[in-house]
């Protein structure tokens, strides 16, 4: 789901890949993954992966992944790497948008939600791998005490107003009722949610993917070949990751807008074959995912007042994310105890 409209096109990755790389074009193939613009480019004797970042994101942010990825690889994370370009660098700018070519990894890739149940377990044990890996490896924190203090419930309702207020002004769209109907169950989760956010004292930060889920890797004969799409790397709660990672992952997820609790203690344990979490990670883990969940519009201000190539699944994601918040809330309880019993069992 790109967010932004290419500024690329046959002709200009012509000239990027003979002026930055010294490699010849035969074609290109515009890929439906991530939020970024992305294709397959073939030089005739190899395809290549081509990355056009959303405007947002800085040069700075962009080396980041590729030093990250150069050091995963030696710690034996199976992963891409960033190709140079003639002036040794990893990017470079085109019309304020950061551009890289990376190594094209063959193998099979799911979509959003869709990884078959039984490739689950192997998904929370990469993720595993991953956190031990990079428990010492210095990234920016996310999800701050900064960030933190920063909510507000009222500048929160107040946002979910507006675009309410958008959304009655266009009634004659089919998806305006429902938009409203989710953005007054979000005003009022706002509220819940000054009492959430005390789950984020003292669970376990540690540096990560950022967007760790199925579509973040690539397989081979059922097996994980690489783990793709660092851009979002960060020091963030282990507890938001493992499972984000899951219910984005998980096809029962996305199908039922349910969590099936028992498939996800399954997927930490499998996680905690490699890293470790304790009793208030365990207690506090439905609590930080749901508190992220709820302060998050996006979908909502996509499909309202953009022109982003994909409003319409922007919002059906945004649609579904509403529907875990309230999965999640309802049945946050029982997923705490069923994780805490992992620990208290001697599972791991």
């Amino acid at each position: 789901m790109a967010l932004e409209r290419t500024v690329l096109n046959d002709e200009i990755v012509t000239c990027i890949l003979s002026q930055q790389y010294g490699i010849p074009f035969v074609s290109m193939e515009k890929l439906n993954i991530g939020s970024a613009n992305c294709f397959r480019v073939y030089d005739g004797n190899k395809y290549y992966f081509l990355k056009e970042f959303q405007s947002s994101f800085s040069e700075d942010a962009v080396i980041q992944e590729a030093k990250l990825l150069e050091y995963l690889s030696v710690a034996g994370i199976p992963t891409t790497r960033f190709y140079k370009n003639l002036n040794n660098e990893f990017v470079f700018n085109y019309q304020n948008h950061i551009i890289c070519l990376e190594e094209y990894i063959e193998g099979q890739a799911y979509d959003y939600n869709n990884l078959p149940i039984e490739l689950l377990p192997q998904v929370g044990k990469m993720l595993g791998r991953l956190h031990q890996v990079l428990k010492d490896y210095p990234l920016p924190i996310d999800m701050s005490d900064k960030w933190l203090t920063s909510f507000s419930a009222e500048n929160m309702i107040a946002q979910y107003d507006a675009l309410i207020k958008i959304a009655e002004s266009k009634m004659d769209d089919k998806n305006s009722n429902q938009i409203i109907d989710d953005l007054q169950y979000k005003k009022q989760l706002a509220i819940r949610c000054e009492e959430y956010k005390k789950y984020y004292n003292g669970v376990t930060y540690c540096s990560t993917h950022g967007d760790y889920q199925g579509c973040q890797l690539i397989f081979e004969k059922g097996e994980i070949k690489a783990v793709i799409d660092f851009s979002s790397a960060s020091c963030l709660p282990v507890t938001w990751e493992i499972m984000r990672s899951f219910v984005q992952s998980s096809n029962y997820c996305r199908t039922n807008a349910k969590v099936d609790i028992k498939a996800f203690c399954e997927y930490v344990q499998e996680y905690l074959k490699f890293s470790s979490l304790t009793k208030t990670d365990m207690v506090a883990m439905p609590y930080v995912y749901l508190f992220q969940l709820a302060r998050s519009k996006y979908g909502y201000p996509q499909y309202l007042n953009s022109d982003s190539e994909d409003k319409e699944g922007l919002l059906q994601f945004a649609f579904w994310r509403t529907k875990m918040c309230r999965e999640v809330e309802n049945n946050a309880e029982s997923i705490s105890n069923e994780l805490v019993k992992l620990l208290e069992n001697d599972i791991i």
